[in-house]
């Protein structure tokens, strides 16, 4: 019978000592010759291409001239009884006080708000009656009409009192204002 000897080489059995070192060299000889995952490069490019898409949202918002920066915008009950262009031109400060007078008249104002919604209700199922009743609908936008005349008329008194508190070149420089927002309107 013959012995196994530790030392030769061609034997399948070898001593635990060199295992863990020939499983590293084997694994550093895998990870360099096996394919890299195709799904790591595409979605690096398409995360820097979203990354510079936001970017570049923020900064051409940032430098677009002649728009509305993110503080000229007129929000609550402003918007609703002022035309946007007229509000805007407003300063700040007029836009504030305007906003804290039509605050105090905030339950009339949610109020024909209310009716508002309701009449275009009405108006929709006016539309879809058959036979359709011209005189109906008449009427439905004809009360439309007057609620938001009387939110319009809120709107221009407070207006009105604004531009009467202001010095003359206040309002020239309102004026100025208003007319740069106008053209931004007729340009859409």
């Amino acid at each position: 019978m013959r012995s196994r000897s530790v030392v030769t080489t061609r034997s399948r059995w070898r001593p635990s000592c060199l295992e863990p070192t020939l499983r590293r060299s084997s694994m550093n000889e895998s990870a360099a010759s096996r394919p890299r995952r195709s799904w790591v490069k595409p979605l690096l490019f398409v995360s820097l291409a979203l990354n510079l898409l936001v970017i570049g949202a923020f900064v051409g918002r940032a430098l677009a001239p002649d728009r509305p920066r993110w503080g000229d915008g007129i929000a609550g009950p402003v918007r609703g009884v002022i035309g946007a262009p007229f509000a805007r031109a407003l300063d700040p400060g007029d836009r504030g006080a305007l906003h804290d007078k039509l605050t105090g008249e905030r339950s009339h104002l949610q109020a024909s708000r209310g009716r508002l919604r309701d009449l275009l209700d009405e108006l929709l199922v006016a539309l879809k009656a058959d036979p359709f009743q011209p005189d109906e609908v008449r009427r439905i936008l004809q009360e439309q009409r007057g609620v938001a005349e009387e939110r319009q008329l809120l709107g221009e008194t407070l207006l009105l009192e604004r531009l009467e508190a202001m010095s003359s070149d206040e309002r020239s420089a309102y004026a100025d204002r208003l007319e740069r927002s106008l053209r931004r309107f007729k340009r859409r």
